[in-house]
């Protein structure tokens, strides 16, 4: 079955759903949170359930006694003009800011200054101020683990992984905002929507964290590598104190070869190609790695989501539009939106 064209299931409109309707979001990513906003500034009563202990996704920033590290995603940048507003009000409120700093693009002996290549932002406090701020006012419960849907009725419940229900009183509607891989694999999810979600396949990547406590000497924020098997990106920030955090992306190849390799054998493989890449010696305070399974869509869907209107459940994410906060952020707007017209 085609994603496109007539299918029922991706047509642009579900179809209104009344005021003060429960709607659960499984999922608080930036997707999931963009959804939720809209839905309950238009009257609904939302729930967000994310199984980590903080929002954002691949947008989340994790806190270390070394230093905060945007972990997935260092930045972002616009396409549209939807987007663009949104962005700016992010700017007003001091939510986003411009992210400072040279990118560059390395192959070989060859430097390529991509600065200039697009406006890039990141939040303000790092990448998770987009996601607090997008929890502002919503019922957001972290640490909450879905396991299950059941349908009964034109109600849904919710079953953790020991079949209790992190919500009792059920909801009208669904929607499931995460990597559609992982909700293909949600139990209850019905036939046809999981067809529609097994369509995208994933690409893998390892992240790992490095502080280091000398300075480098290099000059730039971001580094596009495009001559190692190892290392597809490596980013760099400083503070005040001379320390430096480095966040190093694997290539999804490598990734793959080392799917299940433990934490720390990969981040030290990845510092090592580091040092190796661009030929300079360390001893890091700090090392960690972090595997992110569902990485980067490798085909969207080109839909802005996904809804089953005979059953009120819907996905959205990357996944849907491409592979960027933006896309994320117009599905969950696109879906809730349609929802609550």
């Amino acid at each position: 079955m085609e994603p496109h064209g007539t299918d029922p299931l991706t047509k642009p409109e579900p179809g209104r759903l009344s005021e003060n309707f429960r709607i659960a979001v499984i999922g608080a990513g930036i997707a999931g949170l963009s959804c939720a906003r809209v839905l309950a500034a238009r009257g609904a009563k939302v729930t967000v359930f994310e199984q980590g202990r903080r929002p954002g996704g691949r947008a989340a920033t994790l806190r270390t006694e070394f230093g905060n590290f945007d972990h997935g995603a260092q930045y972002f940048t616009v396409q549209t003009h939807a987007f663009e507003r949104t962005v700016a009000q992010w700017l007003q409120a001091g939510v986003a800011k411009r992210w400072p700093g040279r990118i560059i693009a390395v192959e070989g002996a060859s430097t390529e200054d991509k600065t200039a290549s697009a406006t890039r932002y990141t939040g303000a406090e790092g990448m998770i101020s987009i996601a607090k701020h997008l929890s502002e006012g919503l019922d957001v419960r972290l640490d909450t683990r879905v396991g299950s849907v059941v349908q009964s009725g034109m109600r849904w419940s919710l079953l953790d992984e020991t079949e209790r229900s992190p919500a009792p009183g059920g909801f009208d509607a669904i929607v499931l905002a995460m990597p559609s891989s992982q909700a293909a694999q949600l139990a209850g999810v019905p036939p046809t929507l999981v067809q529609h979600l097994r369509m995208v396949e994933w690409r893998p990547c390892w992240a790992a964290l490095l502080t280091l406590q000398v300075a480098s000497g290099f000059d730039f924020a971001g580094a596009f590598v495009n001559d190692h098997a190892a290392l597809s990106w490596v980013a760099r920030e400083n503070d005040e104190s001379g320390t430096e955090r480095w966040v190093l992306h694997a290539t999804a190849n490598w990734t793959v070869l080392h799917l299940n390799m433990p934490s720390d054998d990969v981040a030290s493989l990845l510092a090592q190609a580091l040092a190796e890449r661009f030929n300079f010696g360390f001893r890091p305070a700090f090392v960690s790695a972090h595997r992110w399974l569902y990485a980067t869509p490798v085909r969207p869907l080109l839909e802005r989501y996904l809804w089953d209107a005979k059953s009120h459940i819907g996905a959205i994410g990357d996944w849907c539009q491409g592979p960027r906060l933006e896309g994320a952020f117009l599905s969950g707007d696109a879906l809730g939106a349609a929802i609550m017209p």
